[in-house]
């Protein structure tokens, strides 16, 4: 039987079969459609079928098996004929001989009378579905006629069946599964059965005797009269091992299933027509006497009782075990051997309740009836069993019985039990031992299964649902749902707009997966809920997920908040063999929360379950993982379009995940700000660049908090040409500009005069990815003269006392034409300084340049640049001392970096800049970086992103230090390129850089890649 067809069974058994209080008005027409459907459906216990509850049922009955009262049936037959060759009269007989094996039993007091017949025939014409789905019947079957406590049906040419389990169920193709059906429908209060229903298909009766159908009508009849499903001398299905003729003679007609193969069922069970397949065996009559005994069933039988237990950690009895099938067989003296005939068996536990539901899945059946309305609590009944019924053959009034444990087995038993219909696989072993038995005799005898499971206390200790445990650091952790009851209850903070996955897998005893032990089920609650069953987030089912053993849940947090993780047995039970291994896969936030859209930004996502195989999706694309612990993983951003992107990570052997939503912005966001710093330029000759490079700045909608990686676009109306000035140049050349915002999130470009008059310079941020994309604008004027000079820098600050070569370029231009062979003079009119050369003539672009030499620079330095004899027109230059007090230092690039091994690390860039606003580049600053190149022993990461650390391993092997002075640029920028000189592998770089009064840190790591 396949898992989905198991699971759906138990569905239908815990759902339907259930809803047949009289007081409870969904007991319809509908109802008994569906219990006659579910008549195969998992008995409530290896002996009774129904085990009175605590809800439902009066007070202190729980635990009491029900029954006909005074074992009494009174039973109704149908008018009409039971088909079209075999008459009504014919049909009264068949069930009258199919009551009579179970009403001949001597040790059973229970009678079945033929109290007359129904008020019809009962055929399509007054049995049949309505287009909404529910069922039209006469009112003497319906599950409140208890007037007519059991009907039954002669379904002539099988149109009721149709009617009740679907068309063409009752074809005559069918008769297998289909010949006989039906059920109790009806429970009083008081523990007695008030209606069942029977159906007999016609379609499957040509004639009489039929041992086929009499077969699956004594079997009906006996779910009538209360009883479950058996497992004796299973070996007669699987024959494993072959099974004796003594096997076939005691072969229970209450086992769970036959096979299809079944036709007839003498093929399977007669023994070669040696034994008769309807007729009740020793375990058959013992369990009937136990539901209605004989006034003479004590004294004529034996009786041996107990419970079955856990060892404890003192070897002595601990917990009952429930779902354990024990077995007595008689041992016949004349061999010394274990008999088959006389053989009967128990599960233990079939008092006690099976499924009672949980927190998590709540503690209804879909009708909304209280599951614990049948089986007791009471725990001294939770591993019981009772072989009431022995007998002690050839007239003898003592005998030995071996009594031998079992599994309830999952395929031919597993409706058998109050674990149905998934059984639980019994922990530990017990030797058979042997019995003395005496006529009315009662042996009390328990078993404890030696090396079972033994009951220890979870790391956490024990949590409530209003007293949960703090979730376990690394988000994984093995435990037991123990005792009996017992759920583990955790907490962890959540944030809004997340998904997470919590995969839950049962262990057996070495723990391996299993799927005969606990059955998990997961729930989620916020910490603030006082308590709503089920659980608003639920796995409605164990095992749904493709793995073997394991229960997944994946559920969307909706709101920043503390929430609560159950699990638990979907039973409600509790045993010391209900190992779990869990996990939670959350991703809760990263650090930082903005990438470039160049890519290589190090992310690290913090949460709880991360794996070594942990994939990560950033938007549409993969990333490239860095690092990975319990807690963060490090991942490398690929390059991306400015905007908000989710990140994704998934399990891949599970298919488990966790999504960030929104949780990264790559460059610009929608609500980020551009500012304009500088643009302000004096008029510029046509063909002449202006001195000052509009200058924008990217912030975050605080106004402050600097945006790098963003994308600005730079353009023109009239056009001017753009040259890059600070910031990574993606294109930037002729009439549009597109740069990246460096890490204080400015970007720059120079511009050239291509027209006179005046001109509108836009910067846009991100205009691919916003339809109204912020923008910032300045004014440029152009001025064209027969004779002109542009000159760049005009002014520039350097640092106080050092020694720098600033370039001065100088155009001559005319009417915006180049114009080449033209001397330009150079000169000072204040400070110190040598120029060289002093003169140069412009070259075929009209160019000319000279070197202003400053040495230990202390004050403002000013000249000029003139064209020709006559120095007209010319064009003044200034060079501004910045003390080294008011220098400021700002990361542009590659600061803090990881890589994987084998690639080199990137340049590291700041910029020096003075205190004015906006502020001024500095050339001629000394930057000095400082550092330590190192290794861990385990190569594990030790750089920290954000406010986070991937581990907090040390740099305990130290492989060398170095130092770099490097002077700031015309821009103020200063860069150095790492080395890890002739050291391979896993390596670190951390240091400082230093200018001024003004320190930074960088911190550079290359990883191996994680294992998969």
């Amino acid at each position: 039987m396949s898992r989905q067809a198991r699971s759906q069974r138990a569905q239908d058994a815990a759902c339907l079969t259930r809803r047949s209080a009289p007081r409870d008005p969904a007991c319809t027409a509908t109802t008994i459609v569906l219990l006659l459907i579910a008549f195969t459906l998992p008995a409530e216990a290896g002996g009774p079928r129904y085990i009175a509850g605590i809800s439902y049922f009066n007070q202190g009955i729980a635990g009491t098996p029900l029954t006909w009262a005074q074992g009494t049936v009174n039973y109704y037959t149908d008018q009409g004929s039971l088909s079209a060759t075999v008459s009504g009269p014919q049909g009264d007989a068949l069930v009258a001989d199919a009551f009579s094996q179970w009403t001949s039993i001597g040790t059973a007091a229970v009678t079945a009378i033929h109290a007359g017949q129904l008020a019809e025939n009962v055929s399509g014409a007054n049995v049949y579905r309505n287009s909404d789905g529910t069922l039209t019947m006469p009112a003497d079957i319906m599950p409140t006629a208890t007037g007519t406590p059991v009907g039954i049906v002669y379904d002539v040419d099988g149109t009721v069946t149709d009617a009740f389990l679907g068309q063409g169920a009752g074809d005559a193709s069918q008769c297998f599964g289909n010949a006989v059906f039906g059920g109790l429908d009806n429970f009083a209060t008081g523990a007695n059965f008030l209606h069942a229903l029977v159906v007999i298909n016609g379609n499957c009766v040509v004639q009489l005797p039929d041992p086929d159908v009499e077969y699956r009508l004594v079997r009906v009849l006996g779910r009538v009269l209360g009883l479950g499903w058996s497992q004796t001398n299973l070996n007669v299905q699987t024959d494993i091992p072959r099974p004796t003729a003594d096997d076939y003679a005691g072969f229970s007609i209450m086992h769970a299933v036959d096979l299809l193969n079944c036709v007839p069922i003498t093929l399977c069970y007669s023994d070669g027509g040696k034994v008769n397949p309807y007729v009740p065996k020793m375990d058959d009559r013992a369990a009937l006497s136990r539901l209605y005994p004989a006034l003479t069933f004590s004294s004529t039988t034996a009786r041996v009782h107990g419970n079955v237990y856990f060892e404890n950690g003192s070897g002595q009895s601990g917990q009952g075990m429930q779902g354990v099938n024990v077995v007595a067989r008689w041992i016949d003296p004349s061999t010394g051997l274990p008999s088959g005939v006389y053989a009967a068996s128990s599960v233990s536990g079939f008092l006690f309740a099976g499924n009672v539901g949980t927190t998590v899945t709540g503690f209804n059946n879909s009708a909304g009836q209280p599951l614990n309305q049948f089986g007791s609590n009471d725990p001294t009944l939770e591993g019981f069993y009772d072989l009431a019924g022995l007998q002690i053959p050839n007239g003898g009034n003592t005998a030995q019985y071996q009594i031998s444990v079992e599994p309830v087995d999952p395929f031919w038993s597993d409706t058998v039990g109050p674990y149905q219909p998934w059984q639980v696989l019994p922990s530990g072993s017990t030797q058979n031992f042997i019995v003395n038995v005496t006529l009315g005799g009662d042996v009390p005898q328990d078993i404890v299964m030696l090396e079972s499971a033994e009951q220890k206390p979870d790391w956490f200790g024990p949590t409530t649902y209003n007293s949960p445990a703090t979730l376990p650091v690394a988000g994984d952790w093995t435990a037991s749902l123990d005792p009996y009851g017992g759920l583990d209850y955790f907490w962890f903070s959540g944030q809004a707009n997340r998904t997470l996955s919590v995969l839950v897998t049962a262990l057996d005893v070495t723990s391996a997966p299993s799927e005969s032990k606990a059955q998990p089920v997961i729930g989620i609650w916020q910490l603030s809920d006082p308590g709503t069953f089920p659980a608003p987030a639920n796995t409605s089912s164990a095992f749904n997920s493709s793995i073997f053993g394991m229960t997944i849940l994946n559920a969307e947090l909706l709101q920043p908040t503390s929430f609560r993780l159950g699990i638990a047995d979907i039973r409600g039970d509790g045993r010391p063999d209900y190992a779990y291994h869990a996990r939670l896969l959350y991703g809760d936030h990263i650090t930082p929360t903005r990438a470039s859209v160049a890519g290589g930004t190090a992310l690290a996502i913090a949460g709880y379950g991360f794996q070594s195989n942990t994939a990560v999706s950033i938007g549409s694309q993969n990333g490239a993982t860095l690092a990975v612990s319990a807690n963060q993983i490090v991942v490398n951003a690929s390059a991306h379009a400015d905007g908000i992107q989710d990140i994704a990570l998934v399990d891949p052997p599970t298919a488990a995940s966790s999504i960030l939503s929104g949780v990264v912005t790559f460059g610009a966001g929608p609500n980020d700000v551009l500012q304009l710093v500088a643009g302000a330029n004096p008029s510029t000759p046509v063909g002449g660049q202006a001195p000052n490079p509009i200058l924008v700045r990217a912030v975050a909608s605080d106004g402050i908090t600097p945006v790098a990686g963003a994308t600005v676009v730079f353009t023109s109306a009239p056009a001017v040409t753009f040259a890059p000035g600070i910031g990574v140049s993606v294109a930037c050349t002729g009439a549009s500009c597109t740069l990246l915002t460096d890490q204080s999130g400015q970007a720059s470009a120079y511009m050239t005069v291509l027209t006179a008059g005046g001109m509108t310079v836009s910067a846009q941020l991100a205009p691919a990815s916003y339809t109204s994309p912020q923008q910032v604008q300045t004014t440029l004027v152009g001025r064209e003269s027969s004779l002109d000079i542009a000159l760049s820098p005009q002014n520039e600050s350097v640092a106080q006392g050092a020694t720098a070569n600033l370039k001065l370029t100088a155009r001559v231009l005319s009417n915006g034409t180049p114009q080449p062979g033209k001397v330009v003079n150079f000169s000072l009119y204040r400070g110190i300084g040598n120029l060289n050369p002093v003169s140069a003539t412009t070259n075929a672009s009209g160019y000319a340049t000279s070197s202003l030499q400053l040495s230990d620079l202390s004050a403002e330095v000013d000249g000029n640049a003139c064209v020709g004899s006559s120095n007209n027109p010319c064009m003044q230059f200034h060079v501004f001392p910045v003390p080294l007090s008011v220098l400021r230092l700002q990361a542009v690039a590659g600061d803090l970096q990881f890589i994987t091994v084998g690639p080199s690390f990137q340049p590291i860039t700041v910029q020096i800049t003075d205190s004015s606003v906006p502020p001024n580049p500095v050339l001629g600053a000394s930057v000095l970086f400082q550092s330590l190149l190192g290794r861990t022993n385990n190569a594990a990461p030790i750089v920290s992103v954000g406010d986070t650390n991937i581990t907090t391993n040390p740099l305990p092997i130290l492989l060398g230090t170095s130092q770099t002075s490097v002077v700031s640029d015309l821009n103020g920028m200063a860069s150095m390129q790492p080395s890890t000189g002739s050291f391979q592998g896993a390596l670190a770089i951390l240091g400082t850089i230093t200018a001024g009064s003004g320190t930074m840190p960088f911190q550079l790591q290359s990883l191996w890649p994680p294992n998969p």
